[in-house]
């Protein structure tokens, strides 16, 4: 349904800012401020009202003052108008709706979980990539990954889908946070405990991001790579647990005096790089670290299908909707085929199970010259 409004109705939305502080707000009065949006309100603003009061709950999301609470509501209605337009578009192949960020503007989204400050990177060794993620080291201490086949037809010999869900070795989507630009920290750790997990015949063990985060990087919650990661946890001695170095969302002290769970001979790089043949390689062995380019509108809304960078705004559909910035990271669980022929692979992300489809993203497969977004560009993955 779309959401336009009449001149009734925008009088009445003129008036929402009160009815909603009365509802939200005094409790005393809530019954006859309900009643009043009864009488104020035509039915696509009272319906959407509810639907914020829904998502508030689910989300465990309260506002520290009226005036804030109001402007976030507008933000949701706005996203929801948005996220319903780009639904009705036939071009879409993937589906838009509630996230945990739908009371974000995407510019507020972005700002908390990227940077466009990428001048106060340092240049180290041989630095490629400079984001809020840190400086890449593309090969720095890590093993070239050599074809394992010498049929040049890669594909023949693998599995036609994989899912390291399904086999038990992939734990569930954790969360980040709005505080903290660690999505490095949380795909190198889901890459280990699942690389664990299959070395040992046994279920994945919950490895802490927040002892990456005080120690692997000098940048602390500024950012970070998943090769520097595992080439601490290589240097370290190993990585302990969630439990005993559980995450807080802030750079810490580093602490190396903890029990190690999880110890690393080494890491590889997925060659050569946009190589989505050899990346599917990898995932069929393990499941892979890879950045790529979040900056598309609709990845913040992105509940379910095959996410294929296409992104309808305003009745205008954008076929890149995201180029290769490698500002953001994710953990590869698997890949497969849709019954169409679509081929996708399968991405971990870590912004709760509340977004995407339980944490999870399906992801175009087969997109030269650098994966869907720059996925394929610098792939990594643990050896323990």
């Amino acid at each position: 349904m779309a959401f336009m409004r009449s001149s009734s109705s925008s009088m009445a939305l003129a008036l929402l800012p009160l009815l909603v502080a009365a509802a939200f707000f005094i409790p005393s009065m809530a019954s006859s401020a309900s009643r009043s949006l009864d009488h104020g309100l035509d039915g696509e603003a009272l319906l959407m009202l509810g639907r914020f009061h829904g998502w508030m709950a689910v989300h465990g999301r309260s506002y520290a003052t009226v005036e804030e609470k109001l402007r976030r509501f507008e933000v949701y209605r706005s996203n929801m108008e948005f996220i319903e337009a780009a639904n009705r578009d036939s071009r879409m192949s993937y589906s838009l709706g509630e996230t945990p960020f739908t009371d974000l503007t995407h510019d507020e989204f972005m700002a908390m979980y990227s940077s466009n400050d990428e001048s106060s990177w340092e240049s180290e060794e041989m630095t490629v990539i400079t984001t809020r993620a840190g400086p890449v080291h593309e090969g720095t201490a890590a093993v070239e990954e050599p074809p394992r086949h010498t049929n040049t037809n890669l594909t023949a010999v693998l599995p036609a889908s994989v899912d390291w869900r399904e086999k038990g070795v992939v734990t569930a989507a954790k969360n980040q946070g709005p505080t903290c630009s660690s999505c490095w920290a949380f795909t190198s750790v889901a890459t280990m405990e699942s690389a664990q997990a299959i070395s040992t015949g046994r279920s994945p063990p919950v490895l802490s991001e927040q002892q990456l985060v005080d120690c692997s990087t000098k940048y602390g919650c500024g950012g970070g790579w998943m090769d520097n990661a595992f080439k601490w946890v290589i240097q370290n001695g190993g990585i302990t647990t969630e439990a005993a170095y559980p995450y807080t969302g802030n750079a810490g002290i580093c602490q190396t005096a903890k029990p190690v769970a999880v110890k690393l001979s080494s890491y590889k790089k997925v060659s050569p790089p946009g190589n989505e043949a050899a990346l599917m390689e990898a995932v069929a062995q393990q499941p892979v670290a890879v950045s790529f380019d979040y900056s598309d509108p609709c990845f913040q809304h992105y509940i379910g299908g095959v996410y294929n960078a296409g992104c309808s705004r305003s009745g205008v559909y954008t076929k890149g909707a995201c180029k290769t910035a490698q500002n953001h990271a994710m953990a590869l669980v698997g890949y497969g085929t849709k019954p169409d022929g679509t081929k996708y692979w399968i991405g971990k992300n870590s912004w709760t199970d509340k977004w995407g489809d339980k944490g999870f993203i399906y992801v175009l497969r087969d997109s030269p010259p650098l994966g869907l977004c720059g996925l394929a560009a610098l792939p990594f993955y643990p050896v323990i």
